[in-house]
């Protein structure tokens, strides 16, 4: 009589969950996991352009502020 309980009760666990129903979650998963790579990529692009153009506009920066001192103090040897 238990174990005929548990086999029943085993297989309506198995119909709740089919394979067909598996196999979308995994699908879905899977999709989910793909779009948040790809967000990851264009966040990652995206800062390395911010911060390439932050380090050019530093270094135009450094450049005038080197200029104006050469203008202030005289040019260096």
């Amino acid at each position: 009589m238990k174990f005929q309980i548990k086999q029943e009760h085993i297989k309506s666990i198995f119909q709740i969950i089919n394979m067909a129903n598996v196999t979308k979650g995994i699908d879905t998963f899977n999709k989910t996991i793909q779009d948040f790579g790809d967000s990851m990529d264009s966040m990652t692009r995206e800062l390395s352009s911010d911060i390439e153009k932050s380090s050019k506009e530093s270094e135009a920066r450094e450049r005038k502020n080197q200029e104006n001192l050469d203008k202030i103090w005289g040019k260096k040897n």
